[in-house]
């Protein structure tokens, strides 16, 4: 008698998610506690420390998750642990939140969302790094330069997204009211503190690439939130 062939895993629908996607230390815990103060709740299991006062927003299955999913793509068992997550993101009442740090993977996101917006956020590289190696991080999986390619790209194919950068939101510019608006959220400003700022202004040496990149960021975020 022949094997019954096993099922391939189908992936669930995603039904209305938010998602703040940056590089580590690029504001992106900043960015949920932006998005959080319009009305989105983040599901996270990863508290609060010295380094994100107000905590991480974000699930360690979930961040573990998306580097299998740049290296693997959509294995079964990346589609039961994608599923997994959207089932976590599904039931949680009223708008909810994702937040990705390796920024290919919101494609496989966009792939099974039915409504999906994103706040891309993006820092200057020099206090990026500056930032990481205060926390003894010398590498990432992905360069500062790979992911932010990938943030352009996904901006590209991603008609309801936003870029901002972690300056703006810290000194509470009004550009960051106004791209909130063209995702349908309420922005509240007033929770922000300059005194979450870590690094600013670092001497740390970038490549030509870096400028050139962090350059195009700044011309995108004059335009998506414009």
């Amino acid at each position: 008698m022949a094997e019954k062939k096993k099922k391939d895993v189908a992936p669930l629908i995603l039904k209305n998610g938010i998602i703040v996607a940056g590089h580590p230390r690029s504001g992106t815990s900043l960015a949920c506690q932006l998005v959080e103060s319009a009305g989105v709740s983040f599901p996270s299991d990863l508290g609060a420390d010295i380094y994100n006062k107000e905590g991480y927003f974000e699930m360690a299955d979930a961040k573990e998750l998306e580097k299998s999913l740049i290296d693997e793509a959509m294995t079964d068992k990346n589609i039961s642990e994608l599923n997994k997550v959207v089932k976590t993101l599904n039931a949680t009442s009223g708008l909810t939140g994702l937040k990705i740090v390796h920024i290919p993977a919101i494609f496989f996101y966009s792939h099974i969302a039915k409504n999906m917006r994103v706040v891309f956020i993006y820092r200057n590289p020099s206090d990026v790094k500056s930032s990481m190696f205060r926390r003894g991080i010398s590498q990432f999986k992905l360069s500062w330069f790979e992911n932010n390619n990938a943030l352009i790209a996904a901006h590209e194919n991603i008609p309801k997204s936003i870029v901002i950068s972690y300056e703006s939101i810290i000194e509470g510019r009004e550009s960051v009211k106004n791209g909130f608006k063209k995702l349908g959220l309420t922005a509240n400003l007033d929770v922000m503190k300059k005194g979450h700022r870590t690094q600013e202004n670092s001497g740390i040496v970038l490549t030509e690439d870096e400028l050139r990149l962090y350059k195009y960021l700044k011309k995108l975020e004059k335009k998506s939130c414009s």
